[in-house]
């Protein structure tokens, strides 16, 4: 017979277990939270730990550029490509650090590991390098996305160029304090004779050789674009000053964004200075003598011509310019150590300013069968050569009577041209001279050298140190209140500060004279 109190122990019973099942309960949402939102399965974990073993320190990255591939020769189909400017001292190794880029279209999103190559040189020891972020995404992209730890950064993207009026493209590198203007009326009638187009990059400039060049990319006689001082208006803590730690000013991320621009347009991309001058000696156009050149191989990564330099004469009156007395009085110097590339698109995707440490090591299988892999190689040019035109004097009339045409320099059997070809590019400049919309400029033209001079000095006294980055924010050049400049400028952005890299870039591009012609 069971107590009397029997009902009353059940009942009791019954209160102490229901306390217990809403405890289990609460717990149990709990876990399903936590894990949800801060549980991550092995290989998420696998790949940002590994990252993180990479990671030494906090530093600064530049973005220039972004482009967004539909179907790429050389990168696939909804490729990214990410033109950076970043310290390598954030990371063990930036060849070998990968980072996440997030594309979004209209139904998803898709999270790619994106891989980092290098362009420098190899020699230098600059602090800051050319970087180029390739990834593939996901079709019809239209939002990009880096995905850190601390959260997302949208990046700006364009599309690349689908055409382009000429089959070979010249990238001039950026123009700092420049002022001659009549090696960019030669270097303009040139490319253009031989079958080029121009794409130049400006930065600080001489007021109206500025405004010169600005109208003849708005009359379509070339394509101009600027760029941009990398600098960080908010940083975690104190930082190299990346002008003066990196090469020049940065040719090789401006030669890197116009390769990406053209890669799907044009057939071969050149990049040289704006002093640079390339004849086809053998043959009528640049694009027959770079096709020559290639001869169908499938490992030449680039055409490697060497740089000659030449001393010669210019003239302040636009009346007297003349590619006729420039040749005619050239006398050549010393071959420079390093050389100018002409590339394939499809076989280069980044580059350094002579040429790509990266497409050295790139390697082909020439057949599905073959087993071990060839490597692409530069290939020298011997027959040819780039004329560096850098160091011009102002001439006197008897100069200016000078007729002969001189010889290629690498051949002594053949001229650097014809009499037809010459007359044609001199009709040329003349004719462009002539522009309605240009004479304002062109009667305010700089008559005499103020930056160009100290600017060589200092940059030759550079490079006479082993070991030493090369740079113009190093050299001590004063700003002439007298000689008004243009300067690049625009909207500048920092990213949220984050481990190993904050992100920089700017918007909303303009030219100002508030900067002068050097900061």
């Amino acid at each position: 017979m069971l107590p009397q109190h029997t009902k009353n122990w059940k009942q009791v019973k019954s209160q102490l277990r229901l306390p217990w099942a809403y405890i289990f309960l609460i717990l149990s949402i709990l876990c399903t939270i936590i894990w949800f939102f801060c549980g991550e399965n092995p290989p998420e974990k696998l790949f940002h730990d590994k990252m993180m073993l990479m990671e030494t320190g906090e530093e600064n990255a530049f973005i220039h550029s972004a482009y967004y591939y539909e179907d790429s020769k050389s990168l696939g189909k909804n490729a990214v490509a990410i033109v950076a400017t970043m310290h390598k001292g954030a990371v063990t190794d930036l060849n070998e650090y990968v980072m996440r880029v997030v594309g979004t279209n209209s139904t998803r999103r898709v999270v790619t590991e994106a891989k980092l190559s290098t362009e420098q040189d190899p020699e230098e020891s600059c602090e800051y390098t050319t970087v180029l972020i390739q990834a593939n995404t996901v079709d019809a992209m239209s939002k990009l996305e880096f995905e850190t730890r601390t959260g997302m950064l949208e990046l700006l993207f364009s599309k690349p160029k689908m055409e382009t009026p000429k089959p070979v493209v010249f990238c001039i590198a950026p123009l700092f304090a420049a002022e001659q203007w009549q090696s960019l009326l030669t270097q303009l009638h040139v490319t253009k004779k031989f079958g080029a187009h121009l794409h130049v990059y400006m930065m600080t400039m001489l007021e109206n050789y500025y405004q010169m060049v600005r109208e003849m990319g708005e009359l379509g006689l070339m394509s101009t674009q600027s760029w941009h001082t990398v600098k960080f208006s908010q940083v975690a803590r104190p930082f190299l000053e990346p002008s003066r730690n990196m090469e020049l000013r940065n040719p090789a991320a401006a030669f890197t964004d116009c390769l990406l621009q053209y890669k799907e347009a044009a057939q071969f991309v050149g990049f040289m200075e704006i002093e640079d001058l390339l004849f086809p000696v053998n043959a009528n156009y640049y694009y027959e003598e770079f096709e020559r050149e290639y001869e169908g191989s499938m490992q030449i990564s680039a055409l490697y011509y060497q740089i000659v330099e030449e001393q010669s004469v210019k003239y302040a009156s636009p009346d007297q310019q003349s590619l006729r007395t420039l040749l005619a009085n050239a006398q050549p110097g010393e071959t420079l150590r390093r050389g100018r590339s002409i590339v394939r698109t499809e076989r280069y995707n980044s580059t350094w300013t002579h040429y790509s440490t990266q497409a050295e090591r790139q390697p082909i299988y020439l057949s599905e069968q073959g087993e071990q892999p060839h490597h692409l190689s530069k290939k020298a040019i011997t027959t040819n050569a780039f004329l560096r035109f850098k160091n011009l004097q102002y001439g006197t009339d008897e100069q200016l009577n000078a007729t002969v045409i001189p010889q290629n320099p690498m051949n002594q059997d053949a001229l650097l041209l014809n009499e037809e070809a010459l007359k044609e590019i001199e009709e040329g400049i003349r004719e462009t001279l002539l522009l309605p919309t240009l004479q304002e400029f062109i009667k305010k033209l700089p008559t005499e050298d103020f930056y160009s001079t100290k600017l060589r000095e200092c940059l030759d006294e550079q490079k006479s140190g082993k070991g030493y980055c090369v740079n113009t924010k190093s050299c001590k050049l004063p700003n002439n209140d007298k000689i008004p400049c243009r300067h690049s400028d625009g909207l500048y952005h920092s990213g949220r500060i984050m481990k190993p890299y904050t992100w920089h870039f700017v918007t909303e591009f303009y030219f100002t004279r508030n900067l002068g012609c050097y900061e």
